[in-house]
């Protein structure tokens, strides 16, 4: 009767451990079903499916950060750094896959000091590694920390010389902090890299826009959008030249291209405003310059274009409150006029 009693138990303790065997089974089978949606880019289809090898195994970090990365394309991004977050936290805080995630859903959501601390814990994993320098250097950029920027780039250059990347990228802290000889050198060595990065040309673009050349801007936008038609800042930024150039409807055109394939590009949105501006549609100017707003108020020529919108509106102390704010060359003679 006892070896019985002990047989029964031993049947027990197997039947559990090939039950235990066979969710993780089924967990892995999920996974690669969710990673062959993934591949096809059908993201509905593989968010259910990792959720389905978490269900079967609760502490699958693949399946967490497989899923994030479902959810980061469809721009579910709070989702997205959910996943990531509880795979390091909660399984494997050494987890490399999920920190390099967490860092994109960081930088495009905006929250720049924890891609900057996610950038430089993957560098103490990897020291001396040419992507670790290139995401420090991304992070760096946008907390407008240049000159760091700088250096972080060019050390990613160093190690891997055959990468466009980080050259493009160190030739825009350039453009960004206004050294645009120093940024147009480094695009000329981008070009002998590799040509067809249409990020050289939208950069070029830029520093002719900034130098007022809009003509020379319209030509390397134009390059830009030859090679990637559909970047939401290649056409948005064509549409600002178009501003400039006094061309409104295609403006509107690409500016509303701009925002449909990046509905939370708040240069897009300011852009938008000086449309409606030139357009005289006041009401709807402000609408979108308070949208550019939402998403960061910092954006350059921003607070000079709402003073002059709140003064067609007839808010002339709230227009000198923004021109105030606004560091545009014409900032005294805003002042002057509107103010005083």
């Amino acid at each position: 009767m006892r070896k019985f009693k002990y047989f029964y138990l031993i049947l027990i303790l197997l039947m559990t451990t090939l039950s235990c065997e066979s969710e993780k089974a089924k967990a892995g089978r999920f996974l690669l079903m969710g990673n062959n949606e993934l591949g096809e880019l059908n993201y509905k289809e593989a968010i259910r499916l990792y959720t389905e090898a978490i269900t079967k195994d609760p502490l699958f970090k693949e399946a967490y950060n497989n899923r994030g990365v479902a959810y980061f394309k469809t721009g579910r991004y709070a989702e997205a750094l959910n996943d990531y977050t509880f795979a390091i936290i909660q399984i494997d805080p050494t987890y490399a896959d999920a920190y390099k995630n967490r860092f994109e859903v960081s930088l495009v959501s905006g929250n720049f000091n924890r891609a900057l601390e996610d950038a430089e814990f993957l560098n103490k994993s990897f020291p001396d590694s040419a992507y670790t320098y290139l995401y420090e250097g991304l992070a760096l950029t946008e907390l407008k920390r240049y000159d760091e920027a700088v250096f972080k780039f060019d050390m990613a250059h160093q190690k891997d010389p055959k990468n466009v990347e980080p050259v493009v990228n160190q030739a825009n802290a350039y453009y960004l902090s206004g050294r645009y000889d120093e940024a147009r050198r480094l695009l000329r060595t981008a070009m002998t890299i590799d040509a067809s990065e249409p990020i050289i040309y939208n950069t070029l673009a830029l520093i002719a826009t900034q130098e007022g050349d809009f003509e020379e801007a319209l030509k390397h936008v134009n390059q830009a959008l030859e090679i990637d038609n559909r970047n939401p800042y290649f056409n948005n930024n064509r549409g600002f030249i178009y501003l400039n150039l006094g061309e409104l409807e295609k403006a509107e055109i690409d500016i509303n291209m701009g925002i449909r394939l990046d509905p939370r590009n708040p240069w897009a949105y300011r852009n938008k405003a000086i449309f409606y501006y030139e357009s005289k549609s006041f009401d709807a100017a402000l609408r979108n310059v308070e949208l550019a707003a939402k998403y960061d108020e910092t954006v350059p020529l921003l607070n000079r274009y709402w003073g002059l919108i709140l003064v067609e509106l007839g808010r002339a102390e709230e227009a000198c409150i923004k021109f105030d704010l606004t560091e545009t060359p014409d900032k005294e003679e805003l002042i002057r006029k509107y103010c005083k």
